[in-house]
């Protein structure tokens, strides 16, 4: 697998596109990169592949750093620790990765990609699309008008 072939990452309801800026980050000096107001992590894909891995994951920890952390300003050691261990348990524990992500739906996990849980940490049910198209369209810029996302009307 390389890094092109993977699909946008869902953090707390947030779409993030993964991509390979690498003029940019090699100008800037950087690996990697996540832009908040661009849903968007850049990953350099010049680099090892293992490194192309750490990188993302680093990236990623930013991302959820930034969901479900606002107010804890965690600085750029803590994250790269964090982001170390979470990378070391996700290579080092197939069997774990494999426990956490398996599902109970097996003929609806097939069909499409599922959006595991919203912003609040509320794991959603695995047929609510509400979650989903409510993260596609504020990726697209068409947020929902709060306090009716949830009507019945």
């Amino acid at each position: 697998m390389k890094l092109e072939d993977v699909q946008d990452i869902i953090v707390g309801g947030l779409v993030i596109e993964v991509n390979s800026p690498n003029m940019d980050l090699i100008n800037s000096g950087l690996l990697g990169h996540y832009l908040p107001a661009c849903l968007e992590i850049g990953i350099r894909d010049d680099l090892p592949l293992q490194l192309q891995g750490n990188v993302l994951v680093h990236e990623t920890v930013h991302a959820i750093a930034n969901v479900y952390c606002e107010g804890l300003g965690l600085n750029e050691s803590q994250v790269a620790g964090i982001a170390q261990g979470f990378y070391q348990v996700l290579t080092d524990n197939e069997d774990f990765v494999g426990f956490i992500t398996q599902s109970d739906h097996k003929e609806e996990a097939n069909i499409e990609r599922k959006l595991d849980t919203v912003m609040n940490g509320h794991v959603r049910s695995p047929s609510d699309d509400l979650a989903r198209s409510t993260a596609v369209a504020a990726a697209n810029g068409h947020g929902p008008v709060l306090g009716h996302e949830y009507d019945d009307h």
